[in-house]
């Protein structure tokens, strides 16, 4: 599969629902603690190629997802995608650092789910901020968007990993995994980031 999208950085999830939900956006998945946990062989060859192993744990489900890079117009992220369900992400990670894997990083962010025109808009509350991932076609991103009173000028195609390691250096911390802290918060609040 390929996926094309952007990622806007948006306020308060609240005021951003209440966006989506006039737009006519249609909720698909209330908000969700979701874990994510990169692996990758030593020396990070999936790395070094802007390509990624996860194991995600989200409503109740668990996913394995490789996805790598692949071309595409300038100011999307593109990437062919693969993922299956699995029935334990903590069972698969264990039987993947057996096989000589590393857990390389791990993250969390809150996701609600919902669907307009032909797209997915996923609004993710990381301990970073928050943001909204448009995924779908480039001409349907780019309308909603519009209609969110958005340009090209706001697409972000960074990773949260890199968004999290920009922060970290913005704030002169040593990155660790983005992770909400020890009370974890609930949506619409704002995490602490521990390292």
């Amino acid at each position: 599969m390929l996926e094309v999208e952007i990622k806007l950085a948006i306020g308060a999830a609240d005021t951003e629902v209440q966006k989506l939900e006039s737009l006519g956006a249609r909720l698909v998945q209330p908000s969700n603690l979701e874990v994510n946990t990169l692996l990758d062989l030593p020396g990070q060859p999936l790395l070094r190629r802007a390509a990624m192993l996860r194991a995600r744990r989200y409503a109740g489900r668990s996913f394995l997802t490789y996805k790598e890079p692949v071309a595409g117009p300038a100011g999307y992220k593109v990437r062919r995608e693969l993922e299956v369900v699995v029935p334990d992400s903590d069972a698969l990670i264990r039987t993947l650092q057996a096989a000589g894997l590393k857990k390389m990083w791990l993250y969390m962010k809150y996701r609600t789910t919902y669907e307009m025109d032909d797209l997915h808009l996923l609004l993710d509350e990381t301990p970073i901020g928050n943001y909204l991932e448009l995924e779908g076609s480039r001409s349907a991103i780019d309308s909603v968007a519009r209609r969110l009173g958005k340009t090209a000028r706001d697409y972000l195609t960074l990773s949260y990993r890199a968004l999290f390691e920009q922060d970290c250096e913005r704030r002169g911390v040593v990155p660790g995994d983005m992770i909400f802290g020890t009370e974890a918060p609930g949506p619409g609040a704002s995490g602490t980031v521990t390292s």
